[in-house]
């Protein structure tokens, strides 16, 4: 019996060690992040909310709420892409689901894009995202600042609908 108790002891002990090992690789793997690996995932908890939030409506360009063979599935497409405006890569206005088809093969499908969008927020909300110009580079904290509220805002509305 005293043996086995020891044995738990260090076993406990051993384990505590290990796990205080995880959590401080994990504090400096995450001081070691750059700014695109912030971005990367900012925009990919970004992504997932707009695909959650337009989850029953079709894609934007085409209207097929089922993709077809290419890819099968969808993305959250870009209005106007992250390379000619980064300061909309985050902006709701300008992201939409689109079919992997509409968004990768056909480069956006850009002209059915606005049409949609024109018939979803109106003329002048269009033209204000399309005359939106900015030189704002996003550093770190705001893409901290992004995923921590998209991740959250997402949890807390597949909560609501009981989808957790």
């Amino acid at each position: 019996m005293e043996f086995t108790k020891t044995e738990r002891g260090k076993k406990a002990i051993r384990e505590s060690v290990r796990r205080q090992d995880r959590q401080d690789r994990a504090r400096v793997l995450e001081k070691q992040k750059t700014r695109s690996e912030w971005i990367r995932e900012a925009q990919t908890a970004f992504n997932a909310y707009v695909r959650w939030r337009d989850r029953n409506e079709p894609c934007i360009s085409c209207g097929k709420y089922r993709p077809e063979k290419f890819g099968g599935n969808f993305d959250a497409g870009h209005f106007r892409s992250r390379g000619s405006a980064p300061h909309l890569r985050f902006h709701l206005w300008n992201v939409h689901k689109q079919c992997v088809h509409c968004n990768r093969y056909l480069s956006g499908n850009v002209s059915q894009f606005r049409v949609a969008l024109v018939w979803k927020f109106g003329h002048e909300k269009v033209e204000y995202l399309e005359g939106l110009q900015s030189t704002r580079t996003h550093d770190i904290d705001y893409a901290k600042r992004v995923k921590s509220i998209f991740t959250r805002l997402l949890k807390h509305r597949k909560k609501l609908k009981g989808e957790l």
